[in-house]
């Protein structure tokens, strides 16, 4: 069987470790995107990471001492969204996603806490190293998900037990309460983890062979895994409201070539996709939306905090991007966008001297605000690349040497420990 393990309402479970007189208690994490990101002033920033993902977990961690008021409010407003709550606030209506003002008029005795991811991830972290060692092959499919494969491992039959078990262990020995789904297939077994939530179950759903069409075909089409607003549209164009229905529209889904062939298959569980315990990255960015700027000397200063921070997340894996990416979105929705391919020694210099010229190409309404940025490097290859003249060479290589001699420095007392000047002005 394939296991899938989803921590609930996992970041608000973690503050209730740090404070227990959470429990029982509405509470919401909420979060800016990094608001502190582009401040003149230095802060505490933690570090980067890349070893998890999933919606509303950022790369960038700063500490998380702020008060609500410090977080939330600015310029008398209050700002934010809430990325994950307690099972008491969504009894009162509060959603994921949701304004923290629309939140509060929901639930005004809402707990509402600056996030901390720093924490979250450690204690996922921790999470997985216990989990290697109960489930043979493991894969982290999110800050807050995996998937394990007891193929050869567990007999089929004692699976309901072994989950049960593994549940009480998890929350015995780290305070967390998980719900676990198991399936012949992987994305059924996601499935099966929805109907094992607290809401739902009671923590452990296991569908063997013979269950998985009556528990799967009456779901509505929004139920599985991967199917959004946009592909439910699609569907439903066709008359396909359940997953039933689906199963039965093959042609249909073949005629949309490798994403419908995926989803037929995946939702009819014989699509054989593994347990994979680790992935290759295939491309680092970095994004903010910003308030409308005008001020293109402003702009230039924040695509530089951008090249410095994901500098720092490239130096993660020891990998050469040899792809660079440039987004800029403007005030009234119009968009522009660059990718550039070549061979270079990469550095933070080397970056920001290629984003800043690439700014300029990419800048084509100059007139109007800037609401949003995005960077991005792609297509890495491990070791050093040749670039240019020797003269050019000895030079990229120096300054690749500083950017890692100054990493090291920003790992251990933070990224915003060694800035350029322009930043600061």
């Amino acid at each position: 069987m394939i296991i899938h393990l989803d921590l609930d309402s996992f970041f608000a479970s973690c503050e209730r470790l740090l404070n227990p007189a959470l429990k029982g208690v509405p509470i919401a994490v909420g979060g800016r995107g990094d608001p502190f990101i582009f401040d003149k002033e230095s802060r505490k920033n933690i570090d980067v990471t890349l070893e998890n993902s999933g919606a509303f977990v950022p790369t960038i961690f700063y500490d998380s001492k702020s008060s609500f008021k410090e977080y939330f409010v600015e310029d008398g407003k209050v700002r934010g969204i809430v990325i994950t709550s307690s099972y008491e606030a969504r009894a009162c209506g509060v959603k994921t996603g949701m304004t923290i003002r629309e939140a509060l008029l929901f639930c005004p005795s809402l707990k509402v806490l600056p996030p901390n991811h720093l924490f979250y991830h450690d204690r996922s972290h921790a999470l997985k190293l216990y989990l290697q060692k109960k489930i043979p092959v493991l894969e982290q499919y999110s800050v807050d998900e995996f998937f394990g494969d007891l193929r050869g491992w567990i007999d089929e039959s004692e699976t309901e037990r072994f989950l049960t078990s593994l549940r009480e262990e998890i929350l015995k020995r780290f305070g967390l309460p998980v719900s676990i789904g198991a399936a012949p297939s992987k994305w059924v077994a996601k499935m099966a983890t929805s109907a094992a939530k607290p809401n739902r179950g009671n923590g452990v759903k296991v569908l063997h062979q013979k269950d998985v069409d009556s528990f799967v075909d009456p779901l509505p089409i929004e139920a599985f895994p991967g199917i959004g607003r946009g592909f439910a549209r699609r569907l439903r164009a066709y008359k396909i409201e359940t997953l039933g229905e689906l199963k039965e529209a093959k042609h249909l889904l073949y005629r949309w070539k490798k994403p419908g062939i995926q989803l037929y298959h995946r939702v009819k569980g014989d699509d054989k996709e593994p347990v994979v315990a680790g992935h290759d990255r295939r491309s680092i960015g970095i994004s903010r939306t910003i308030d409308p700027i005008y001020d293109r000397d402003e702009i230039r200063r924040r695509v530089l905090i951008l090249c410095r921070h994901l500098a720092q997340l490239v130096i993660k894996i020891d990998a050469e991007p040899k792809t660079i990416f440039l987004g800029i979105k403007y005030q009234f929705g119009q968009k522009s966008k660059l990718s550039v391919s070549e061979e270079f020694i990469f550095s933070e210099l080397a970056l920001r001297r290629r984003i800043l010229k690439m700014l300029k190409k990419v800048d084509i309404y100059p007139s109007l605000a800037v609401t949003r940025l995005a960077i991005n490097c792609s297509n890495f290859k491990r070791g050093t690349s040749s670039s240019g003249s020797l003269f050019e060479h000895r030079r990229a290589l120096k300054e690749q040497s500083l950017w890692k001699h100054t990493a090291k420095v920003r790992k251990k007392y933070g990224i915003d420990t060694i800035r350029s000047a322009i930043e600061m002005l």
